[in-house]
């Protein structure tokens, strides 16, 4: 006949075995997972329904004047919220719509680029781009435009959340690198130094002045 082992006997047996091997237990169980920042995050999880709410943001196109010249233009998006600005300047890289670009709305940005995410450090915003591709690669006028959409859009426009000052930095295998953004009014910007929307005055009408920041 078989003998029955009682598991109330052995338990505290296996417990103290385990014990001197170093591995300790705890009274109840424990969440290993923390929840991230929206910041450097890829491939945010989402959900299969769909937003109850959208949200109207406003970003900065670019729009030609009639003398040949562009100026940033204000222009409403409605996104799906997730509560950060990675979405909205999103919509920046994704360029005008066929609705936009039948108004004369432009975009220097071309594919290529893609945003990696956002932190803010006291009133500054950093952006993280994974490439350069989609911009302009000189020093014209479309490849300061295209970082005053960008800029301007951070500094003017976004709701509930001060800033006065970005940093386009890239972000690629692990490797993080300072943008030294091109400016078309004030001093260059020396190595790691953030721009102001102040900073693209060329761009911007009478009616979009005084600024924020």
């Amino acid at each position: 006949m078989k003998k029955t082992i009682s598991l109330s006997k052995t338990l505290p047996l296996v417990i103290l075995f385990l014990a001197s091997c170093g591995i300790t237990f705890e009274n109840s169980p424990r969440s290993l997972s923390a929840e991230l920042p929206d910041t450097l995050v890829e491939g945010a999880v989402s959900t299969t329904e769909a937003p109850s709410v959208l949200e109207t943001v406003q970003i900065f196109l670019a729009k030609d004047s009639d003398e040949g010249s562009m100026f940033l233009e204000t222009v409403e998006r409605e996104i799906e919220p997730d509560g950060s600005v990675n979405t909205i300047l999103e919509q920046i890289l994704n360029g005008p719509t066929a609705d936009e670009q039948e108004r004369g709305l432009v975009s220097p940005f071309a594919e290529g680029s893609s945003l990696v995410g956002t932190t803010l450090e006291e009133s500054t915003l950093l952006v993280y781009l994974d490439t350069l591709d989609g911009f302009p690669t000189d020093d014209s006028a479309s490849n300061q435009l295209a970082f005053a959409m960008l800029v301007c859009t951070s500094t003017e426009l976004l709701k509930g959340i001060e800033i006065e000052e970005v940093l386009v930095l890239l972000r690629r295998d692990d490797q993080t690198t300072v943008v030294n953004a091109p400016v078309s009014d004030g001093e260059p910007p020396t190595d790691g130094e953030p721009v102001r929307c102040s900073n693209y005055l060329t761009y911007l009408q009478d009616s979009q002045l005084p600024l924020k920041s």
